[in-house]
């Protein structure tokens, strides 16, 4: 069975969207047959367009550390003074102020972390981060299709997350009654990284049950 991985953390691979042509539409055409989908963070955002474009090939979905909502007016704002801040040239400025907000207050202090948070971030530059802000503004409200998610489901998501707090996994969860809903303690947003062993436990547990 071929796999595919939608995407991970805070600023994945570049992508863009227009209402004519959504995010997926290239990797669904370049990926033939069945997929499994894992999605973290805006990866989370593209898995589930992916499930609403081709429900039929998904075999598998993982959510981590995600939310089925659109942007909230707070949330474009936010994005907004963020774009402005990397247009001016502090990109790089950027990666480091928004370290706090991706990990669990208890790992604001943790150099190891920062230093692996600076290495995935920063080779994005700053215009795909551009890119992909306005990308994921344009993105629908997607909870309407939740409950027509028929695949092996799991949610994994950071207790102490604080970019896409708790309750928006368990918001999923409550419409995928059957999902394997996971929290992992200790973690925010960064929870792979975090937490490694507890989310590749989860993630294991979710393969084997779709095999």
């Amino acid at each position: 069975m071929p796999s595919g991985r939608a995407g991970r953390s805070l600023w994945p691979t570049p992508g863009t969207t227009t209402p004519s042509r959504p995010w997926p539409s290239g990797s669904l055409r370049e990926n033939v047959g069945d997929i499994a989908v894992l999605g973290t963070s805006m990866g989370g955002y593209v898995a589930l367009e992916v499930i609403r474009q081709a429900p039929e090939r998904i075999t598998a979905l993982a959510l981590v550390s995600t939310s089925a909502r659109a942007d909230t007016t707070e949330q474009v704002q936010a994005r907004a003074r963020q774009s402005a801040l990397v247009e001016d040239g502090h990109f790089e400025a950027l990666v480091d102020a928004a370290f706090p907000g991706v990990v669990a207050a208890a790992n604001e202090s943790d150099d190891a972390l920062l230093a692996t948070w600076r290495c995935m971030t920063t080779p994005v530059g700053a215009e795909a981060f551009l890119r992909q802000q306005r990308a994921v503004v344009q993105r629908a409200d997607l909870r309407s299709i939740l409950p027509s998610i028929a695949c092996p489901t799991a949610i994994i998501h950071g207790a102490q997350d604080r970019l896409i707090p708790l309750d928006a996994a368990e918001e999923i969860a409550e419409a995928l009654p059957t999902a394997r809903f996971t929290v992992v303690e200790g973690a925010g947003h960064f929870l792979f990284h975090e937490q490694p062993a507890a989310a590749r436990d989860a993630v294991r547990s979710w393969l084997e049950s779709a095999s």
